[in-house]
């Protein structure tokens, strides 16, 4: 809670007054497993569904200030998130493969594609867009591709 939620809603709140003066907004980054449950991660879960929440509640709060406050809810993307929670580069790569195999879009994400959605709303073609989720996920939320026990099964991890 202290990293996934608590850290956004101190820098949002020490924030708000240079956003209004710069006309910026604000743009979180969740998960698709603020979407869905998962045995063995609930406390990442619950902190990343409350993340959107948050944003829901600022984007409101904010929102007569101008200021926008949305979030990207990525899926599968290869970062070092795994080898940072103790997985072999091996494993990782076995894992975000296995993925590839069951995304409609037949491969995890990149980075630069979270990039891209944060240009996006970050930009003035995002003017009118405020309080969203921008699902970011090469189709796993849509096609119910997001089971544990199958990646388990799938990888062997």
């Amino acid at each position: 809670m202290q990293i996934n939620l608590n850290s956004v809603v101190y820098l949002t709140h020490i924030c708000v007054e240079h956003l209004e003066k710069t006309k910026g907004n604000v743009i979180n980054i969740s998960s698709v497993a603020a979407l869905r449950a998962f045995a063995g991660v609930s406390p990442y879960s619950v902190a990343k569904c409350a993340l959107d929440m948050f944003t829901k509640c600022m984007a409101t709060e904010l929102g007569p200030k101008r200021i926008r406050v949305n979030v990207i809810n990525p899926g599968p993307v290869r970062t070092g998130i795994l080898t940072a929670g103790g997985f072999k580069q091996e494993q990782s790569d076995k894992y975000f493969d296995a993925y590839s195999s069951i995304l409609p879009v037949g491969r995890a994400g990149y980075p630069d594609e979270i990039g891209y959605s944060v240009l996006y709303l970050a930009s003035d073609h995002a003017a009118f867009v405020t309080g969203t989720n921008l699902v970011s996920d090469g189709g796993a939320t849509a096609a119910n591709a997001l089971n544990v026990q199958n990646l388990k099964d799938l990888t062997k991890l």
